[in-house]
């Protein structure tokens, strides 16, 4: 009886989300910050990586409707979630972790890139630590020469679940701040301390990101409530 009502829930969820995701999107407000270069490598057709922490993945899959992304997810049950839900929105899943199946999965990534496609990794999952750059995001952009940009949404209505990741789940008639951060390249070779330099480097970049998009979130929460 219980797996059944959990497939039950399972499904109700596959159905429900999607709907809740699509209404957050067309009654709020979206604002995009530093997306020239996101644009421009959009509109040349021009492969990238883009890195958003694991707490944007709830909602960010409907934010990047229709661009034809590959998503580098993990071959767990919320990976399942994540992957339907990101099918629903024209975008593609490419299924492993750092923890099972890694190996190949970056090497389809890498083939992808070959093939022209743009990519998504989180670089901090699919389970932590929180805000820490793993190993895959730097080895595909050195061994292809793309760049790696830095995405960041925050929500001036939203709820931050006491998860290890600190997903962001918007709320209807918000305003969504997503910040884009400028193109890092990473150089093919790295030896072990060039590896970690760039490691860092990527991590500073990520999280400058995301605090200049808290800025802007609590910019306009606060003039709202001066109205």
């Amino acid at each position: 009886m219980k797996k059944k009502i959990k497939k039950i829930l399972e499904k109700l969820s596959l159905f429900l989300i999607p709907i809740y995701l699509r209404f957050v999107v067309l009654t709020s407000k979206i604002i995009k910050i530093n997306h020239e270069k996101f644009e421009e490598y959009i509109n040349l057709n021009k492969p990238f990586i883009l890195s958003a922490w694991h707490c944007n993945v709830f909602a960010g899959v409907i934010l990047i409707e229709n661009l034809n992304f590959y998503i580098l997810i993990s071959q767990s049950k919320d990976g399942d979630l994540i992957d339907t839900i990101a099918k629903k929105f024209k975008n593609h899943s490419v299924r492993g972790s750092s923890s099972k199946g890694g190996i190949q999965a970056l090497k389809t990534l890498i083939k992808l890139v070959k093939e022209n496609k743009r990519i998504i990794i989180t670089p901090d999952g699919p389970k932590g630590p929180i805000f820490e750059v793993q190993d895959g995001i730097i080895t595909v952009a050195s061994k292809t020469g793309i760049p790696i940009i830095p995405f960041h949404f925050e929500s001036t209505k939203q709820k931050i679940l006491n998860s290890w990741d600190q997903t962001r789940i918007p709320f209807l008639f918000n305003q969504i701040v997503i910040r884009y951060g400028d193109p890092i390249f990473i150089p093919p070779n790295l030896g072990e301390e060039e590896f970690e330099y760039y490691r860092n480097l990527v991590k500073e970049k990520m999280m400058f990101n995301l605090q200049q998009a808290q800025i802007e979130r609590d910019k306009r929460s606060n003039n709202k409530k001066k109205l």
